[in-house]
């Protein structure tokens, strides 16, 4: 009865859904992703094996992982959870700040139109982050980049192994779609079904630390374009 109750709350809408494929990485997804590094291959053996590692080399270029496109709309928000290994981090040469990760969106012109830097005042070997980034603008056709841009050769702090899964924010029980079964997903996170913390994070569509009937309208509105 109370989610019969909540739903007269909300105008009558159509199943109607967002259905969106965003760019996934670890050792077993990466088809699409491009390393920027003139002689390491993007292959599950380099992935597994720490080849892969974001840092800037001697000569000053940069090493990034840059992924395939995707479709991307004004205000779309995309969620990043990302895992990242730093093999030196007991080191006594080892430098906190200069393993900083930044998540960047980039245009179809590889333009960057929004990001997001995750500067650690400590690390362990195996580090985990939540990430968030949102399309200030519309366009088609969008990459996410992620790199170590203060990461050296020399710094002990290179980024490497990493592991990053993206979704769409208000896809809370994470099918790949904005759907009415979201709504229901907030709602029984509503009613105490909070025994999942990460669920818990996700039906707070709105980031404002409580999981409410104001994020049942945003995934409302995002439904509704």
């Amino acid at each position: 009865m109370k989610r019969i109750t909540l739903y007269a709350l909300f105008l009558v809408v159509t199943m109607t859904s967002v259905a969106q494929q965003l760019p996934q990485f670890s050792s077993k997804d990466f088809e699409g992703w491009f390393y920027a590094h003139p002689s390491i291959e993007l292959t599950q053996q380099n992935i597994l094996n720490n080849k892969i590692v974001l840092y800037k080399n001697v000569n000053g270029l940069n090493h990034t992982l840059t992924s395939p496109e995707f479709s991307c709309r004004r205000g779309q928000a995309i969620d990043m959870t990302v895992t990242w290994v730093t093999d030196q981090w007991q080191n006594p040469n080892f430098v906190v700040r200069k393993v900083a990760l930044t998540a960047a969106l980039l245009d179809g012109d590889g333009v960057t139109v929004d990001s997001v830097t995750y500067n650690p005042t400590s690390v362990g070997r195996t580090n985990y982050v939540n990430l968030s980034i949102t399309a200030p603008r519309g366009f088609t056709n969008a990459r996410l980049r992620f790199a170590a841009w203060k990461a050296d050769v020399n710094s002990l702090g290179a980024v490497h192994q990493i592991v990053m899964t993206s979704t769409l924010r208000g896809d809370v029980n994470l099918d790949g779609e904005v759907s009415v079964a979201d709504v229901n997903a907030v709602i029984d996170v509503i009613l105490g079904d909070d025994s999942d913390g990460d669920l818990r994070y996700r039906a707070d569509v709105n980031r404002d630390n409580e999981v409410s009937v104001a994020d049942i309208n945003d995934i409302l509105d995002i439904i509704m374009g």
